[in-house]
């Protein structure tokens, strides 16, 4: 890890600087980044060292989930003699959502202002499926995805190279890079990353537990920082080992944040993203006869034309449908579920309002 202890080591540039200005901020506000969180305690580097501070109570009380502090955030920070406060979050360049579990209709911000997010997968366990769900949210947030196939020196040459090409057929102009065991291999893995990691750049890594997220960190970073878990033979399934997010320097100036792994993935918003990883899908709907074309049965169906000729395969049309059809499921959910809050809201400012009134 570098040695430096000012901002510019965790990537403060004059653009950071000019926005800070732009914010009119209290006197005693700092600038610094939250390099990890565990429950209400952030650990922000501020200029010269780093510190523990909480949201103070304004920042939570008038944010939602999703624009509350979150590793990667650039922060103001107030710091006191025996306390320090986040009182603002500097816009953010990307961000990287899922909706939160149990289907309360918020957003859970799982990385902010990255770069480029690696997905990691064992290359044993691919699912076509959930690698596009994956990338519709990281292009939907602004980030440009990388797919990292980890252990592929565990199968054969030939399953290796039809696991590439199966993978790079996922999103056109996707990079995908197939590692070896970053356990067994560390300075192999070490080369295979090093044209991809960039100074000045922030990355992250993302994938379901046991993909070996925090080996791979382990073997960048060139010493064990992540505590690492094996997995199960029947299924390949991992156990959680990362618990909170964390964001590290490596000795060239990259910085790479290590996430939790996520055993279900609820998209947020669409964003964009949807067109971008399914540009052939959307082509072939902009050619079709009827612009209300349900690809079924209608005359002139350009998709239906692929399907046949297996230009497109059914398996990506289906999943391209099922995503789509759960975006346009999740607004219409979203805005019951916002307008239910509201009601309740509205209920206690009334009660609220009526016990003061009579005193």
């Amino acid at each position: 890890m570098s040695n430096d202890t000012g901002l510019s080591a965790w990537r403060w540039t004059p653009n950071w600087q000019s926005t800070w200005q732009d914010q009119r901020l209290a006197a005693a506000a700092r600038p610094g980044r939250i390099l990890s969180q565990r429950d209400d305690i952030f650990t922000v580097a501020i200029e010269g060292s780093t510190v523990h501070a909480h949201s103070s109570g304004s920042l939570f009380q008038r944010s939602s989930e999703e624009e509350r502090p979150a590793v990667g955030d650039w922060v103001a920070v107030e710091v006191m003699e025996d306390d320090a406060l986040v009182t603002h979050v500097l816009p953010r360049r990307s961000r990287f959502l899922r909706e939160a579990a149990g289907g309360r209709g918020v957003a859970q911000l799982v990385a902010s202002n990255v770069d480029v997010i690696f997905v990691v997968c064992p290359v044993s366990n691919f699912n076509a499926n959930r690698m596009e769900r994956l990338l519709l949210a990281i292009c939907a947030g602004g980030a440009e995805p990388v797919l990292v196939l980890s252990k592929g020196d565990l199968i054969s040459s030939y399953e290796r190279e039809a696991r590439q090409h199966e993978s790079k057929a996922l999103m056109e102009g996707l990079m995908v890079l197939c590692t070896s065991s970053a356990r067994n291999s560390p300075e192999l893995v070490r080369a295979e990353f090093q044209p991809l990691l960039q100074s000045g750049h922030t990355y992250a890594l993302v994938g379901t537990s046991g993909a070996g997220k925090s080996t791979l960190l382990n073997c960048l970073m060139g010493e064990e920082l992540q505590a690492t878990g094996e997995v199960r033979e029947g299924d390949g399934k991992g156990r959680h080992v990362t618990s909170f997010r964390q964001l590290f320097a490596l000795e060239a100036g990259a910085l790479v944040m290590d996430t939790p792994g996520m055993r279900e993935f609820a998209l947020w918003s669409d964003a964009g993203g949807l067109e971008r990883v399914f540009a052939d899908v959307n082509r072939l709907v902009q050619q079709c006869q009827f612009s209300n074309c349900t690809h079924q049965s209608e005359p002139g169906c350009a998709v239906q034309a692929a399907l046949k000729n297996r230009t497109l395969k059914l398996r990506r049309f289906d999943n391209w449908r099922t995503l789509k059809s759960e975006m346009e499921g999740n607004v219409d959910r979203r805005s019951v579920m916002e307008g239910r809050r509201q009601r309740v809201d509205w209920k206690r400012k009334k009660k609220r309002d009526e016990r003061f009134s009579d005193r």
